[in-house]
């Protein structure tokens, strides 16, 4: 964009230039503001979709010239808008030039290679590429054509390009030009709106709909356009998560047709009586043998319907857990059955959500590598409708009922956690006061030691820890100075301690483990076991010169060795008085050096490895700065 001086010219003048700048340009026009605000970016070739940006209402708004490049027909155009004044009155010259393949191929390819070559939106490339892993303040729709199949099978493909081209020239003119529509599949669009408010997100897809519903194709007088709109506020989520969202709103719009669902719009009118029917989706790439598993299945389970195998799997990310049950075919292109099922077993997936196949393959080799793969069921074609009806409600049933008792063994699991977590916190609490520690100094113990076995477990597995046991060290690394409730408090609290008083105070590792072994009837908890290493070795060294045992090496459990890291690491940065407090660099630094004893060089490395992630932890522990009063 580059500012002008305003032009004045008289309609003889304009009119000369016009004729002067047609034996460069195929179009030369003068845009009025009524005809850019009601036709804006329309090109003067029949039945070519509008441009995706408007360059004309730019030129019109800053009072200057503005280009850029736009694909008509499958060639790329230069299209130059200048703004002018014409008798006195604002109009827009707008020029467009065909650039023929010397020119193209001077120009940068992501014009071309990121653009629908049907609707002039920009492609699933686009959003592969340069949307996906963005993270915008945006609202983000699906917009799914109603009846997009219906169309192509009554009125031909034709049809269907023509409606596609008709709904995203009307989006583009109701969209701004830093906003992005996206073909995402075949009667499928994103559209990404920047930096724009969730009442105007809100507003602007209702207005959206409500164009889209009052357009006609001329060419197919009988065909009636509708879509239906499912929308999200993104904010500090990459666009990959929040479609999704956006995607399961847009089969909820599409219960109804014609409707737009968000976050602010409750899905009322969405809503039906029979909304907690299970959910079934049927993958199979034949329309007919789609409309005959939705004609049984129907008046009890909600349909999603799926024609491939990767449109399954879009479908499984987005509903997740609310799809109770999957019928699948075997024989499909690119991805069949067996894929589909591999990759749902890959993903979790199978252990909530049930597969029966239904195929026409029905040799012994066929099943049973089907139920290897992890189906529930195998119904074979031809069938008969109230067998497929039960066998699949049977399944749906015994998996729902699954579910609800997964849901209550789960809950009472974490009752249990919870209560756990709560007295190792109050114990941890008792020690920390009785020992006059920095502040929080336990919890931020169990965040580093947490920090430290995630590192180490993706360095090398040589010590075998899994989930389970990273979560019980971290939990009961909170008990590691239990022991010092044992000693007394002058010697716990004195700054210059005599010989006899730091043997004493060695004791408490001793102390601390001889507690947790006189429960006797916990002996078998894996909690207690870390509980008990951690609290009798976490003072041993790599070299053999801790206390109190002497132990050197990987003779020191694994749990206590990370939580001697830990205590030491925080005990170096976390202290209450600053000036003594060393930074993150420092702190590593001397325990690298041994000025605190030898440590595993593994866990140092590991420690290295996670500095900067320690430092942001520092820096959101830190409390708020003082407010002072102004005078």
């Amino acid at each position: 964009m580059s500012e002008l001086t305003e032009q004045n010219l008289t309609r003889q003048q304009a009119e000369q230039e016009m004729a002067c700048l047609r034996r460069i340009y195929a179009s030369v026009r003068l845009l009025d503001p009524k005809t850019l605000a009601e036709e804006p970016c329309c090109p003067p070739w029949k039945n070519v979709h509008p441009y995706t940006s408007c360059v004309g209402r730019e030129a019109m708004a800053g009072k200057c010239q503005c280009s850029k490049l736009e694909t008509l027909d499958r060639s790329l155009c230069q299209v130059t808008a200048r703004y002018v004044e014409v008798d006195g009155k604002p109009y827009v010259m707008e020029m467009i030039l065909p650039l023929d393949a010397s020119a193209r191929s001077s120009l940068h390819s992501n014009e071309l290679i990121y653009r629908d070559a049907l609707t002039g939106a920009y492609n699933r490339r686009f959003y592969e590429e340069e949307l996906k892993h963005k993270y915008l303040n945006a609202g983000v729709a699906m917009i799914d054509l109603d009846d997009f199949k219906l169309c192509n099978d009554t009125y031909g493909h034709s049809a269907g390009d023509a409606a596609l081209r008709l709904i995203t020239s009307i989006i583009h003119r109701c969209i701004r030009s830093t906003d992005m529509l996206v073909r995402y599949g075949g009667d499928e669009l994103l559209l990404i709106l920047p930096d724009i408010s969730a009442e105007a997100f809100v507003r602007k897809l209702k207005d959206i709909n409500k164009r889209l519903f009052a357009a006609h194709l001329p060419e197919f007088e009988k065909l009636h356009v509708s879509a239906s709109i499912g929308g999200v506020m993104a904010a500090g989520i990459p666009i990959s998560d929040a479609l999704p969202i956006a995607d399961k709103r847009m089969y909820l719009a599409k219960r109804r047709k014609n409707t737009v669902v968000t976050e602010d719009i409750a899905p009322d009118a969405v809503r039906s009586e029979n909304d907690h029917r299970p959910m079934v989706l049927i993958v199979d790439d034949s329309p007919m043998n789609r409309d005959i598993l939705s004609e049984i299945l129907c008046d009890d389970f909600e349909i999603l319907e799926a024609p491939d195998g990767p449109r399954c799997l879009e479908l499984l990310n987005a509903w997740g857990s609310d799809i109770s049950i999957v019928l699948l075919d075997i024989v499909m292109p690119d991805m069949d059955g067996f894929d589909v099922l591999s990759r749902m077993s890959a993903q979790g997936w199978l252990e909530d959500i049930p597969v029966v196949m239904i195929s026409s393959e029905d040799s012994s080799q066929i099943v049973r590598r089907a139920y290897e793969l992890g189906a529930s069921d195998y119904i074979s074609r031809p069938f008969d409708a109230r067998i497929v009806h039960r066998r699949v409600s049977n399944v749906a049933r015994l998996y729902a009922r699954q579910r609800r008792l997964s849901a209550l063994v789960s809950q009472q699991f974490y009752d249990r956690e919870k209560n756990d977590q709560m007295m190792i916190g109050i114990l941890g609490q008792v020690t920390e006061i009785h020992n006059s520690e920095s502040i929080h100094h336990i919890s931020r113990v169990q965040r580093i030691t947490s920090i430290l076995l995630e590192r180490l477990c993706q360095k090398t597995d040589i010590y075998g820890l899994s989930g389970m046991d990273r979560y019980l060290i971290t939990t009961a690394s909170a008990l590691h100075d239990i022991g010092k409730v044992a000693i007394d408090d002058r010697i716990l609290n004195a700054h210059d301690l005599t010989p006899e008083q730091t043997a004493i105070l060695h004791t408490h590792p001793i102390l601390g483990a001889q507690m947790l072994e006189n429960l006797s009837q916990y002996q078998d908890e894996p909690l207690v076991k870390f509980a008990i290493q951690i609290c009798r070795w976490h003072h041993e060294r790599w070299d053999g010169s801790g206390y109190p045992d002497g132990r050197k090496g990987d003779d020191i459990p694994i749990a206590a060795q990370v939580v001697a890291l830990a205590d030491a690491y925080d005990g170096l940065t976390g202290k209450r008085d600053k000036r003594e407090a060393l930074s993150q660099e420092e702190a590593v630094a001397e325990l690298t050096a041994g000025k605190h004893g030898a440590f595993n060089p593994l866990l140092l490395e590991c420690l290295h490895d996670v500095e900067g992630r320690l430092a942001e932890e520092a820096e959101a522990d830190a409390p708020p700065p003082e407010k002072r009063d102004s005078l």
